[in-house]
């Protein structure tokens, strides 16, 4: 699996403790990235609602989904690297790549 910005992938959690520490990351680095090919910029998806959380509804998915109603939560950023990379759920619009992102640096400037 190779993912690319826009890709949703399952893998480990550090925010998570217990046995299930797994969870959906939406890919937001572009090719810029120094790592591109080995380890990615990722922002959790999550089913929790959260006041700046950004929906994760059916109308931005190219293709597959999520099973139940989610949410980007753009604060809650990780780094995976290809090896920790379980499964690919589906991939999201160009267009609501760019909203996270938007979002994400509203954190840092």
């Amino acid at each position: 699996m190779q993912p690319k910005r826009g890709d949703v992938v399952r893998s480990s959690d550090p925010f998570k403790t217990g046995e299930d520490r797994q969870r959906p990351w939406l890919i937001v680095n572009n090719s810029s990235h120094p790592f591109d090919d080995e380890q990615f910029l990722g922002v959790a998806v999550s089913t929790k609602e959260y006041e700046d959380s950004v929906a994760l509804g059916s109308d931005v998915w190219e293709v597959g989904g999520v099973p139940r109603e989610s949410f980007v939560s753009p604060w809650a950023v990780h780094s995976p690297r290809i090896e920790d990379l379980a499964a690919w759920q589906g991939r999201v619009t160009d267009e609501f790549a760019d909203i996270v992102v938007d979002e994400i640096e509203t954190y840092l400037r």
